[in-house]
C-alpha cells in the first residue's frame, strides 16, 4: 500500500477568486429566456443561505441539476474562458505547486459538479477532484437527476473513502485541507483530529472566528471579488 500526503483545497474563494457554482448557474440563468426572474431568485436565495451556513443541499442540488439539464455542454468552454480564467490568481497556483514540490498530492474537494469543475482543476494542475455528481442518461445527456452531493458533512465521508486506498486515514496526519467557508468545519475539524493541518484561507468571517479560537492557521491569499448577476448578464455574450 502506498502512503501518501494530501492537500485537500476548496475551491471557490479558497483557490477561485469567485463562486464557481454560482456564476455557473447565473450564466445559465442569463440565457433563460422564459423562467429567467424565478430562476434568478431561487439562486440569490440559495447563494444567501449558503453564506449563512444554512443552505439546504438537497434543494439547492434540484435546482442546479434541473438548470444543468436545459442547455448543452457546449456552454461550459464559453464560461470557462469568460468567468474562470481570468480569475485565477497567481499566488493560488503558486500554493499548489509548492505542495507539489513538497511531494503532496493536491486533492480539489468541492461542492460543486465534476462537470463544471473538471477543466478548472485541470487549469490549477491538481492531482485528484472530489465533487458533486450529476446524473446522466445512455447518451450521456444530464437528467436533471444527481448521484451525489459534496457538502458539508458529504466531503468527509468522500475524502475518508478518498483515503481509504491509499494509505488510509494515517495519511491525514501528514494532510491538510484549505477552506474559507464555515460550511467547510466538518471537513477541517476532521482533518485537524487525525493529526492534519486545517488551513482557514480567506475565510469567511463565521471561519474566521473559529479558526482563532483553535488556533488554527489563517491564510489571506487573496480579497474575494464577487459580480454581481447584473454584471454576468452585462458581460454574457
Amino acid at each position: 500500500m502506498t502512503t501518501n500526503s494530501f492537500a485537500f483545497f476548496d475551491l471557490d474563494h479558497t483557490l477561485l477568486l469567485v463562486d464557481s457554482s454560482g456564476l455557473w448557474a447565473y450564466f445559465l440563468i442569463s440565457k433563460c429566456s422564459d423562467r429567467k426572474q424565478e430562476f434568478e431568485r431561487r439562486q440569490k436565495q440559495f447563494d444567501l443561505d449558503y453564506f449563512n451556513g444554512v443552505l439546504d443541499i438537497n434543494q439547492f442540488m434540484d435546482f442546479e441539476m434541473h438548470l444543468l439539464s436545459l442547455f448543452s455542454r457546449a456552454q461550459l468552454e464559453e464560461y470557462i474562458a469568460t468567468y474562470i480564467k481570468p480569475n485565477i490568481r497567481p499566488n493560488a497556483v503558486e500554493l499548489v505547486q509548492k505542495h507539489k514540490e513538497a511531494g503532496d498530492k493536491v486533492v480539489i474537494v468541492t461542492a460543486t459538479y465534476r462537470f463544471v469543475v473538471e477543466p478548472i482543476a485541470k487549469l490549477l494542475d491538481a492531482d485528484g477532484l472530489i465533487a458533486a455528481e450529476p446524473e446522466e442518461d445512455a447518451d450521456g445527456q444530464f437528467t436533471g437527476g444527481w448521484l451525489r452531493h459534496t457538502f458539508a458533512q458529504g466531503k468527509v465521508t468522500a475524502v475518508e473513502k478518498y483515503v481509504a486506498d491509499r494509505g488510509g486515514l494515517e495519511t491525514l496526519k501528514s494532510s491538510s485541507f484549505y477552506s474559507d467557508s464555515i460550511n467547510d468545519l466538518p471537513l477541517l475539524s476532521f482533518v485537524a483530529e487525525h493529526g492534519g493541518t486545517a488551513v482557514a484561507t480567506n475565510p469567511d468571517k463565521f471561519l474566521s472566528r473559529i479558526a482563532k479560537q483553535r488556533g488554527w492557521k489563517i491564510l489571506n491569499l487573496f480579497q474575494v471579488e464577487e459580480p454581481t448577476y447584473e454584471e454576468v448578464v452585462e458581460k454574457t455574450p
